[in-house]
């Protein structure tokens, strides 16, 4: 594979640190030199799957973020580093060896720099953007929930009145139901001191007088 061709130019597994440290020049152990890299602008939109938030992937690529020329993005030098070959190895030796490799492949560092850079600077404006856009569902889901709170607490006291006019409904009809009661015990009194008139006395005296309730016979008797 081509991103392998650097074990060529290193070292073999064994004795790997003493090797590296004869085969790397002292100016490949100096650092590139600064790389400076402008904001990244969106140039499509970030492509999302409903609600969830899209995959690096796609925010690399709605900022215009391709692959380089010579396909050595930053991912592939974190391979390189993360090789069995360099398993156990101190932090110098794996910078020394991606120098190397670099060098091999004849590849600037700041080709590579340049790559991590830009992504870093993408997912910082992607960060910024999406912080931007929940303040706002914040302040849009806010104020609708303000006027659903207005709302509801309105159908809340229509109800109330509805139910204290019901209430009050029921309590008017019970208040004239007991007055005509009344006003019916009058009236049956009235009728009563006239038809009195028309009954004899001894008949009258006798339906005022209370009726002797027969006992029921016990089983004993019958």
């Amino acid at each position: 594979m081509a991103e392998k061709k650097w074990y060529n130019v290193f070292v073999s597994v064994e004795d790997e640190e003493k090797r590296a440290e004869q085969a790397v020049e002292p100016a490949q152990s100096q650092p590139p030199a600064r790389v400076e890299i402008g904001e990244p602008q969106l140039e499509q939109p970030v492509a999302r799957v409903g609600e969830e938030l899209p995959s690096f992937e796609a925010i690399y690529q709605a900022f215009g973020i391709k692959e380089p020329a010579n396909a050595f993005t930053v991912y592939r030098a974190e391979e390189l580093l993360k090789s069995s070959h360099l398993k156990g190895a101190s932090t110098e030796i794996r910078r020394s060896a991606l120098m190397v490799a670099l060098e091999a492949l004849r590849i600037p560092a700041e080709d590579v720099i340049q790559d991590a850079v830009k992504r870093d600077k993408a997912l910082t404006q992607f960060e910024k953007i999406e912080e931007r856009r929940l303040r706002e569902m914040e302040q849009k889901k806010s104020e609708e929930n303000k006027r659903l709170q207005e709302e509801m607490e309105r159908i809340f006291n229509e109800i109330r009145e509805k139910m204290e006019d019901n209430n009050n409904s029921v309590k008017e009809a019970r208040d004239k139901f007991q007055a005509w009661q009344e006003e019916k015990e009058k009236e049956e009194q009235r009728l009563s001191g006239v038809l009195q008139y028309f009954v004899p006395q001894d008949v009258a005296e006798q339906s005022h007088s209370p009726k002797r309730r027969k006992t029921p016979s016990s089983p004993s008797e019958s």
